[in-house]
């Protein structure tokens, strides 16, 4: 995973000289630090590959400026290269019609998104199609590395035909609420325009990703005042995943002081995504647990059990490393608003424990944020959270 070269075509076009320069001055001090950091990280329960990624990840934040830490590259180009490459069917479409979603009066305009449509070499002539949101903060397209091999593996565990990425706009040039009428515009388009049912929609997110999940969701039983309502006609999802959800806004949790350092997030750079953001943190669109209504909201799409067959959804996970700053919210969300039993893994876990739950938290030991996406950019395919992820989707 080296960092962003400034020489390629598309960091050509956007770095002047002098930040070029910077670059190329501060490359040898970052192998430096990654070579001291590497073997001073002694987190007991990674392999080395994860400890590498994770290590990465800390040195290059710590060493260069946020405009050279990643690619410029835009989502759908990240997911165009990453297919053309590996000779993966796909297309985009873009949803022109997306001015029709935000609500007459809510001032709010929203750029045109793309769907990007990518079928699997593991496709099925089953009916699933994997909705995916990615993370970033809201600030950063989807990274070229980790995310594509990941989700694909997420499809072929769920037998999904079908995954589409949301391409959605990016703050801080766009803020809150933009990317919640983007999703809703996603989901209405495979509703309506693709006729597919929301039992055979799974729909996933990770970090940011995970909160537009949420979003959506708690939009769908009780609609914003930015976007059109969302009519599913009495049905259900069967599925959604939730990975390393941002489901707080507020960052008083003691998991950004316990591990602080363990994680390559820190409370600093939370603030600064919130920022960019800038929802309104009374909105349960924006913070999923702590919104105005939230309680109201979670019951309708996870009702306690005895309602449990009148829910929006039917299954759902919740994951987050036991070493990551969002924690203490990811515990909360999982168990006051999805009301999931609370499984902890690690590498000698049978992962069995997982097959046939409907609502389930996995507390993985010694992993950090979105775990699964640092592990296959090293070829890592034996994390806890990415064997509990698939190994979950497979019974769903």
């Amino acid at each position: 995973m080296p960092p962003s070269n400034p020489s390629s075509s598309n960091q050509a076009n956007t770095l002047t000289i002098r930040e070029r320069a910077l670059y190329y001055a501060l490359f040898p001090i970052f192998v430096i630090r990654l070579i001291i950091a590497f073997f001073r990280q002694n987190n007991q329960y990674l392999h080395w590959r994860q400890r590498l990624a994770l290590t990465y990840l800390q040195v290059q934040r710590a060493t260069f400026p946020e405009n050279l830490q990643t690619s410029n590259l835009r989502t759908g180009q990240v997911v165009k290269n990453y297919c053309t490459k590996n000779k993966i069917p796909y297309t985009a479409v873009i949803l022109t019609d997306i001015n029709t979603e935000s609500k007459a009066g809510s001032d709010v305009y929203a750029p045109a998104p793309s769907l990007h449509f990518v079928t699997p070499v593991s496709a099925t002539e089953g009916r699933q199609t994997l909705l995916y949101f990615h993370g970033g903060g809201y600030v950063s397209p989807m990274r070229d590395v980790g995310y594509m091999p990941f989700v694909l593996r997420c499809a072929a565990a769920c037998k999904a035909k079908e995954v589409v990425f949301l391409e959605y706009s990016l703050a801080p040039e766009y803020q809150y609420p933009i990317q919640l009428i983007q999703a809703v515009a996603a989901l209405r388009y495979l509703l309506k325009e693709l006729s597919l049912r929301a039992e055979d929609i799974i729909i996933a997110g990770d970090s940011s990703g995970g909160n537009l999940a949420g979003a959506l969701l708690a939009h769908i039983v009780k609609p914003s005042p930015y976007a059109a309502p969302l009519d599913l006609g009495g049905r259900h999802f069967r599925t959604v995943l939730f990975i390393s959800p941002w489901v707080k806004m507020t960052v008083d949790q003691e998991s950004y002081d316990t591990n602080d350092g363990k994680d390559f997030i820190d409370r600093v750079q939370v603030l600064g995504f919130k920022k960019s953001w800038n929802p309104n943190e009374r909105d349960v669109w924006a913070d999923l647990c702590q919104g105005e209504g939230a309680e109201d909201v979670w019951n309708l799409v996870f009702p306690p059990s005895e309602r449990s067959s009148s829910g929006l959804v039917k299954k759902a996970m919740v994951t987050a490393g036991t070493a990551e700053v969002l924690l203490d919210s990811c515990q909360s969300f999982s168990r006051d608003r999805v009301k999931a039993e609370t499984v902890p893994a690690g590498q000698e876990t049978d992962f069995s424990v997982f097959d046939g739950k409907d609502f389930v938290f996995a507390e993985c030991q010694g992993e950090v944020h979105v775990q699964p996406a640092l592990d296959t950019a090293v070829c890592y395919y034996e994390g806890t959270m990415m064997r509990a992820i698939l190994r979950w989707l497979e019974s769903v």
